[in-house]
C-alpha cells in the first residue's frame, strides 16, 4: 500500500495495524450498546484467550489469524477489519 512504511521480517504495515485498531474500537462500540464491556466479557463474546483485548487495547498487534477470528466472531466479512474505517459499508 502506498505510504505504508515497510514491515520488518514478520510484522504488518503499520497502516494495516491502525485499520484494525480503529475497526476493532468501532466494533468496540457496538458491543457496549449491547452491554457487553469488560475486557473479559468481550474476550468471551468474541472467542478469545482471556488478556488478547486487553494486550489489543495496549497496542498489541493484530495478526492475520486473529483478524479473521474477530471478524468471523462478529459476523463480518473476511477482511473487514483491514478496510479504511472511513470507507462507507456496502
Amino acid at each position: 500500500m502506498a505510504g505504508d512504511r515497510p514491515a520488518s521480517k514478520g510484522r504488518l504495515p503499520e497502516t494495516l495495524q491502525t485499520r484494525r485498531h480503529a475497526n476493532l474500537r468501532r466494533l468496540l462500540v457496538e458491543l457496549e450498546s449491547d452491554d457487553i464491556e469488560s475486557n473479559l466479557l468481550v474476550d468471551q463474546v468474541l472467542g478469545l484467550r482471556t488478556g488478547v483485548l486487553a494486550s489489543l487495547r495496549k497496542g498489541a498487534d493484530m495478526p492475520d489469524a486473529l483478524a479473521r477470528e474477530i471478524e468471523w466472531a462478529m459476523n463480518r466479512a473476511p477482511g473487514w477489519l483491514d478496510r479504511n474505517p472511513k470507507e462507507p459499508e456496502v
